[in-house]
């Protein structure tokens, strides 16, 4: 292997020129990448305690619609990595209906979470400020592509600006919970 040195990392790592440069990035990008992995672990072991306290039954329509999206997601995903999902479900032994059923616990524990995260919103006086929707709008811009002020009157034209709102108010619970 070659010597590392400044004039190497020069040569061979486009946006760095020191050793110490190139040494305090790859810190940093560590740093982050084992910090996100920290916050997504805790962040089941909050969502698992969180669902534990739900004491009501979910309402039916809610697990529906969240085990409809979330099949809906994964023949998605299917598709989007080439994959047959007919033939993966003929590999696998299962039929449509064993799928889904076999989905149906992680809705409920997502309703859970979903009605508690509500409620401490709710409880901790959370509120969404303007700002807030405007910088969820350059977010998701960002993720799809598009111009902010394009995916805010996509919001406003189908009225889903109060979800946008509940959804912002639920991250910001879980923050709290953080």
């Amino acid at each position: 292997l070659p010597e590392l040195t400044d004039e190497w990392v020069d040569e061979n790592v486009g946006e760095f020129d020191t050793v110490a440069a190139w040494s305090t990035s790859l810190r940093s990008t560590i740093a982050q990448r084992n910090l996100s992995t920290a916050r997504q672990q805790a962040g089941t072991k909050i969502n698992e305690a969180v669902a534990a306290l739900v004491e009501i039954d979910v309402p039916e329509p809610m697990v529906n619609s969240d085990l409809n999206q979330r099949v809906q997601g994964t023949i998605q995903q299917f598709q989007a990595q080439g994959i047959d999902f007919e033939q993966w479900m003929r590999a696998t032994g299962q039929d449509p209906e064993t799928f889904v059923e076999g989905m149906r616990g992680q809705s409920e524990i997502a309703v859970k979470v979903d009605l508690a995260l509500r409620a401490i919103a709710a409880a901790e006086n959370i509120e969404v400020d303007d700002q807030e929707i405007e910088r969820e709008y350059a977010r998701l811009a960002m993720q799809y592509g598009q111009k902010a002020k394009d995916i805010r009157k996509a919001y406003e034209h189908n009225d889903a600006v109060p979800d946008l709102v509940a959804q912002i108010r639920k991250s910001k619970a879980f923050d709290f919970l953080v």
